[in-house]
């Protein structure tokens, strides 16, 4: 069916129920062949793209989903430093959970998937404050283990934005999620001092908590009155519709992932982790080699969140507009390197490398956070996609961070030096990596990645139309099993140091 003869009849129907009843008798293209070692990513295409659906179905949906979080990520940002065996403790467990919750996302769909977690979620919230009644230790680690659960928002971002504004929105969702991590960090101790009891200091997050569920709740009886055609599919019913329903309960969703994603994950390697320990030692940073006070060094250090809740809105509209997203990627490396040098190898005011740090944390993560869903290709794996994502950075940042404590505790001087050259390094071959991806978004993708949001929607629709054979999103085994294993053997060596260094065992 040409693209004409649907304009045509979605141009007659006067009612929304009549342009769903055209939208569902549309045919669907499935692709699916195979290569010798590589097989192609399999999708279905229909004639009718995302952009069909109102902007007032988009609209009220992302101010459900928006809030999703805002309650596990209060409590997240209400621990501070007396609270970091418990955050660390989660950290850990987070190397493994999320790949379990995405595939789970992909599998039930993301609308129950987000009611069940925030379940788990106001579960763990209240464990953990209930601990605080008697000073019960194992209840607010208990908790905080119960609260690390995958978030089911990028998946309902894909479906609602997809060809519109999707960077943009994925931008806004990294953008408040700092802002609750501001408020979360600046109210901490006030709460604790409520009535002299620091137990409101997990209690009034977990209230918070309540109401998430409520909105998720919500959410998902606002998807069911929204036409079935502009709703979000549910992992179930594709399945069925594929006739592959036992099979997709299974992990076997992680070998339907595309080649390009995988070598993504596995050349990331401690990069997001060098900016979380930089991040985490940058107010002893300066105590150290300046001699600020601690209460400076700390506000100092808060500066870093303040510029990018503009800026990241601003990246996103540019990557769905612009594109040119892994230009992004040395820009970013090379502003940490500049950083990193001016904050631990030189004495100037530590406020320039934290200024110029808040330019670069702007950048850092919705470039790839907006870059996952095109190299994935399919909205329908965008949950395990997601997960192993979030299993590669947790196990990034536990292992870097405590290499870190290590090689500055083996300093004779007790000195950063050595760490900061270690993180000069990483970020170097972030430099590197941006040139190579974009060569690789060429041959493999089509340029997907230097388009706007619109025309990388058009690429992958002739893509799969046209039974295009693609390298990007080729399922490759080899690839798969390769960065699979090198994530294997990061998380056996997260839990193996956190173990000897954290717990001293």
């Amino acid at each position: 069916m040409s693209s004409t003869s649907v304009e045509s009849r979605l141009s007659g129907t006067t009612t929304p129920d009549d342009k769903e009843k055209v939208i569902r008798d549309l045919p669907v293209v499935p692709h699916l062949t195979q290569t010798g070692d590589d097989e192609l990513h399999q999708t279905d295409v229909t004639s009718v793209d995302k952009r069909d659906i109102p902007l007032r179905y988009r609209l009220l949906a992302m101010s459900m989903i928006l809030f999703f979080a805002t309650g596990s990520s209060y409590a997240e940002g209400t621990l501070n430093a007396q609270y970091g065996t418990i955050s660390s403790a989660s950290s850990l467990v987070n190397t493994i959970l999320p790949i379990i919750g995405g595939v789970g996302i992909d599998y039930w769909g993301a609308a129950y998937a987000a009611v069940i977690s925030s379940v788990f979620v106001v579960l763990g919230a209240v464990i953990s404050a209930a601990g605080t009644h008697g000073q019960h230790y194992g209840m607010l680690v208990g908790g905080r283990i119960l609260m690390v659960i995958e978030s089911t928002q990028g998946k309902l971002y894909a479906h609602w934005f997809a060809g519109s504004h999707l960077a943009f929105v994925f931008a806004i969702d990294i953008a408040w999620n700092r802002i609750t991590g501001i408020i979360a960090k600046t109210s901490a101790v006030p709460m604790s001092e409520i009535n002299g009891f620091w137990g409101w200091a997990l209690w009034i997050p977990a209230i918070i908590c309540f109401f998430n569920l409520a909105l998720c709740v919500a959410y998902l009886f606002y998807e069911r009155t929204v036409p079935k055609a502009y709703r979000p599919p549910l992992g179930k019913d594709a399945h069925d519709k594929e006739g592959t329903l036992k099979k997709r309960v299974t992990l076997n969703t992680l070998y339907a992932l595309p080649k390009f994603f995988w070598i993504l994950c596995g050349t990331q390697m401690f990069q997001n982790a060098a900016v979380a320990t930089y991040t985490s030692n940058l107010a002893d940073i300066q105590t150290r080699t300046r001699g600020t006070s601690k209460l400076a060094a700390g506000y100092n250090s808060s500066l870093q969140g303040v510029i990018p809740v503009v800026l990241t809105p601003l990246t996103g509209l540019f990557f769905d507009r612009f594109g040119y997203r892994m230009f992004f990627v040395s820009w970013t490396g090379m502003l940490y390197i500049i950083v990193f040098v001016l904050i631990g190898l030189t004495t100037v005011h530590p406020l320039a490398p934290i200024i110029i740090s808040s330019f670069a944390n702007a950048t850092n993560a919705v470039t790839f956070t907006c870059a996952i869903p095109i190299l994935v290709g399919d909205d329908r794996l965008l949950g395990t996609a997601f997960g192993v994502w979030k299993a590669f950075a947790n196990a990034n940042t536990l292992v870097l961070e405590v290499a870190a404590g290590a090689i500055q505790d083996r300093s004779s001087t007790d000195s950063y030096d050595n760490v900061i050259y270690l993180l000069i390094a990483i970020k170097a071959l972030q430099v590197v990596w941006g040139p190579i991806y974009d060569y690789l978004d060429g041959r493999w993708v089509g340029h997907s990645l230097r388009r706007g949001e619109l025309q990388r929607i058009e690429i992958r629709k002739q893509d799969l139309e046209q039974h295009k054979d693609s390298p990007g999103w080729r399922v490759s085994r080899v690839t798969m099993f390769v960065v699979g294993g090198q994530l294997t053997a990061l998380i056996i060596v997260a839990w193996v140091v956190y173990i000897i260094y954290s717990l001293g065992t």
